[in-house]
């Protein structure tokens, strides 16, 4: 018995020496940031479970009332009675609600900048904290990289796990088409990987300017108008990130527009397909603004932009987008952080 007693420890110590365990300053930054992780684990887990339960709802109404069928780009007014009937219901039960959590999506690239990113090097410039680390056996490099790291992988797994949930939550209302169109800015924003990679970019931002600024207060003011700025114009160039596709119509001046296309950019056409400048005296024309546009030649017209195929594709490459920009803005970090922290 007392051999199997003694045993025990042993077999015990050798187990839990084999666990993977963080050790020196990677298990310091880790304590440093843990309580922040587990508390925006919690509320990442409770959406997530909430999104379950609403896609499941919203499913089970979509076969139900078989709303695909009533699926079109024409207007509600136009389809029959029950058809719009049905439509308007379910939007009126499972889309309105869902607004508010994906327009409050956009807030979580900039809380990410704010909170995490702006704070991590400008406390430590401005209590000068960061002075100690230059007496330690760790390099400034190493330290700076731990101290990044952490927050960076934090960021990923809770704004991945969110955004899997609003993605997951969002999926059965795409049914409704061009009346939920995907290429707004909600719920673009608010799904996908789009969201994990705004969220890493504008951390960098904010540790960028924390370590320019070396103010907490001033770097939080800074990352939240330079955030905003480009959250902007990643939206600006969003359309131009994939290769688009080109659909044309002749006999119209109406651009053509498929179920769930996102139009760029539409003009006119000749008769021959050749594409045409519009003309600005046909705003006024006495005889009609179509009649107008017929006499000049413009027989058809043409748009340029991404079906609702692309949605994913557009999604990687903007993350993409984003993953090369905090590449660059990390390797500018690394920079001062070797040359001008003093």
């Amino acid at each position: 018995m007392s051999d199997a007693l003694l045993s025990r420890p042993a077999g015990t110590a050798a187990s839990a020496s084999r666990r993977p365990r963080l050790r020196g300053l990677t298990w310091l930054m880790w304590r440093q940031n843990r309580l922040t992780f587990w508390i925006g684990l919690a509320v990442v887990v409770a959406v997530a479970g909430y999104a379950a339960i609403q896609h499941n709802h919203i499913a089970e109404a979509v076969v139900d009332q078989h709303l695909a069928d009533c699926r079109a780009t024409v207007a509600v007014t136009d389809m029959a009675p029950e058809c719009a009937s049905r439509l308007l219901a379910f939007g009126q039960k499972y889309q309105y609600p869902m607004r508010l959590p994906l327009q409050l999506m956009l807030v979580v690239p900039l809380i990410a900048g704010l909170f995490l990113g702006a704070p991590l090097m400008s406390q430590e410039l401005e209590s000068k904290t960061y002075r100690m680390v230059c007496t330690q056996s760790v390099t400034r490099l190493r330290w700076f990289a731990v101290k990044l790291g952490v927050p960076v992988v934090m960021t990923v797994v809770i704004t991945g796990i969110l955004a899997a949930a609003m993605t997951w939550w969002w999926r059965p209302v795409s049914v409704l088409g061009d009346r939920f169109p995907w290429y707004d800015w909600y719920p673009f924003d608010g799904i996908g990987p789009v969201v994990v990679g705004q969220s890493v970019l504008l951390l960098l931002v904010g540790v960028t300017l924390g370590l320019v600024l070396r103010r907490t207060v001033l770097a939080m003011g800074a990352t939240l108008a330079a955030g905003a700025l480009v959250m902007y114009l990643l939206e600006q160039v969003r359309g131009h990130l994939l290769p688009m596709v080109t659909v044309t119509a002749q006999h119209t001046t109406a651009a053509p527009s498929p179920d769930g296309f996102w139009a760029v950019s539409t003009g006119f056409l000749s008769a021959s397909g050749q594409r045409m400048p519009e003309v600005k005296a046909c705003f006024t024309a006495t005889g009609g603004y179509e009649k107008c546009v017929f006499a000049h030649g413009r027989t058809g017209t043409w748009t340029d932009g991404h079906p609702a195929s692309q949605l994913w594709g557009i999604q990687w490459a903007e993350f993409g987008l984003c993953a090369v920009l905090a590449a660059v803005l990390a390797g500018v970090c690394v920079w001062w952080v070797r040359r001008r922290m003093v």
